[in-house]
This record gives structure tokens, C-alpha cells and sequence, in this order.
């Protein structure tokens, strides 16, 4: 409302039905393998809702595992947060640059570096981070 861009980034879970594919996809290292994740997108309100699709996300859905997004049951995380939220987290800060939205009539084309990420959970807490050590590191 205030003439800003903006873009929130989730996991793509399966309640996301009108988010549509980008056919945009990047490499992130997770662990010691480097995963694939594509990008989904919808824009509503003003905003662009990307996704990012890995299995890593889909398959600890209600819908398919009759369990919970984060663990099992309650207070019992999976032992693979650690790794998906990385991967979310690595997406994200590649998100505004590799993605070509053109949602608007006021906005059009990728975001590009001049951005501002809010990291607003533990699920997004390595942001920073990595925005310190594999970007300004390198000048990015």
C-alpha cells in the first residue's frame, strides 16, 4: 500500500493449490548433497507468495503423512528440521534473484539485491547468516 515490493517465502506444502509453477530451479547444499528446489508462485493482496518446492516439505503434510508440519506430534520434532530449514532458508535468499515475477502493473522482473529479508522464526533464523557468509562475503 505504501508503494514497497513485496515477497513472502514458505514451504510449499500441498494446501498451496493456486500457486503456480515458475519452472525456475536452483542448487542448494544441504548437509553434504545438493538438493533441487523449485520454486511455485501466486500473487494475492498485493503480495508475491513464492513457494519453495522440495519433497523434503511435501511429504510432512497432513494430507500425507497424518502427521504435523514440524514433528510427529506435539513437542517431538522430525530429525530432518534441521536440513529442511536450511534449505528453505538458502531458497529464500535466492528467490529475489532468480525469479522474473511480473505480477503487477506496478512492479515487473526480478528483485534483485536491493532487498530486505525478514527472518521472523527459528524455521528462518540461518538467514542472517548465510546472508553474511556465502553473500557479503562475496560482495552480494
Amino acid at each position: 500500500a505504501r508503494g514497497h515490493r513485496v515477497m513472502t517465502i514458505s514451504p510449499r506444502y500441498d494446501q498451496y493449490k493456486d500457486a503456480r509453477d515458475t519452472s525456475v530451479a536452483v542448487e542448494v547444499k544441504v548437509g553434504d548433497s545438493i538438493e533441487i528446489v523449485r520454486f511455485f508462485h501466486c500473487y494475492k493482496r498485493g503480495v508475491d507468495r513464492v513457494f519453495v518446492d522440495h519433497p523434503m516439505f511435501l511429504e510432512k503434510v497432513w494430507g500425507k503423512t497424518a502427521s504435523k508440519i514440524y514433528g510427529p506430534k506435539a513437542g517431538l520434532d522430525y530429525l530432518d528440521n534441521e536440513l529442511r530449514f536450511s534449505l528453505l532458508c538458502q531458497a529464500a535468499l535466492e528467490a529475489p534473484k532468480v525469479l522474473n515475477l511480473n505480477s503487477s502493473n506496478y512492479f515487473s522482473g526480478p528483485y534483485g539485491e536491493g532487498v530486505l529479508f525478514i527472518a521472523n522464526d527459528w524455521h528462518t533464523a540461518l538467514i542472517p547468516c548465510y546472508l553474511k557468509s556465502m553473500y557479503q562475503s562475496r560482495g552480494i
